[in-house]
């Protein structure tokens, strides 16, 4: 029974995490302009060196809000790098399935006829 609440507990965690994050993308990440090895160091820094600073913190410190704050800086170094992109992928290809990118790209811009040209040869 123990090994079922403690697998409750990291599934709760990880639901936890996921929805700070998705928030945090929302309304602040998208609006920060850093680079992604910035984020991925930081997200190592905070793993490593909280351990050797303060061997004596909180349980709940050391259980919950440094390894959040590492996840939710990883998986923004992941949405940097491109890993969580989705992907426009389609099995078939009619026309309610192909995106607006790839209409934009259909598109050709021809030269307009100009017919006041032909009235000027002479005969």
């Amino acid at each position: 029974m123990d090994i079922f609440i403690q697998i409750l507990y990291m599934f709760a965690f990880a639901i936890i995490v996921l929805v700070i994050y998705n928030v945090l993308k929302i309304y602040v990440l998208n609006k920060i302009k850093i680079g992604k090895w910035i984020v991925l160091g930081a997200a190592l820094l905070l793993f490593i060196i909280p351990m050797m600073l303060w061997p004596t913190m909180p349980l709940f410190v050391s259980r919950y809000v440094i390894p959040g704050i590492t996840v939710v800086l990883f998986l923004w170094f992941m949405d940097l790098s491109g890993f969580l992109k989705k992907r426009n992928v389609s099995n078939t290809n009619t026309s309610s399935s192909i995106s607006r990118k790839d209409k934009k790209d259909d598109i050709v811009i021809r030269p307009k006829a100009k017919p006041n040209r032909v009235k000027n040869i002479k005969k």
